[in-house]
């Protein structure tokens, strides 16, 4: 898994699991991990909408697509829309770098070649500025074994934001 600060690091999902400073991102990873069962990642399929309920709004289902170049939003919470102030639901990430940065693609698409789950804390635009947030993504394959959705989720920071630079 990948997780982000001032570097980048990779390890197996079962060797090494993340550490989360984030309590609701730590309980989603913890709950992935779970699902699991002894696979590189669960399915889909292996998640009720009851064990999502704590994490609604914050939210973000993307479908893999062109053989994991590309990344649709399935689902863009609406606690998500509230922070950022636009919806990405039904959009192609590759689309939508005007308002996300070129970054969230090449994280994703990590996520989805190397089947292991990411954990980011930066700072990332948004419509009104720029804003810290912890965000994590996780792999979910097909029947299989491939990448086939990423079921992700953002919180803000406690760090503090700071404005966007506007000249």
């Amino acid at each position: 898994m990948l997780s982000r600060n001032a570097g980048s690091t990779v390890a197996a999902a079962a060797e090494n699991p993340l550490t989360i400073g984030n309590p609701a991102l730590a309980a989603l990873y913890d709950l992935w991990q779970r699902k699991r069962s002894g696979r590189p990642a669960p399915s889909r399929a292996d998640f009720d909408l009851a064990d999502l309920r704590p994490w609604f709004g914050q939210l973000m289902l993307l479908d893999v697509i062109d053989g994991g170049r590309d990344m649709r939003y399935r689902l863009y919470g609406t606690g998500l829309v509230s922070i950022f102030g636009f919806d990405l639901t039904g959009r192609r990430v590759s689309e939508v770098a005007d308002l996300i940065g070129t970054r969230p693609l090449e994280e994703y698409r990590e996520v989805a070649s190397l089947m292991m789950p990411a954990h980011v804390s930066r700072m990332s635009p948004s419509a009104r500025e720029y804003l810290a947030l912890d965000k994590l993504a996780l792999p979910l394959i097909d029947d299989d074994g491939r990448v086939n959705k990423i079921l992700g989720a953002i919180y803000l920071s406690p760090v503090e934001s700071k404005p966007r630079n506007t000249g």
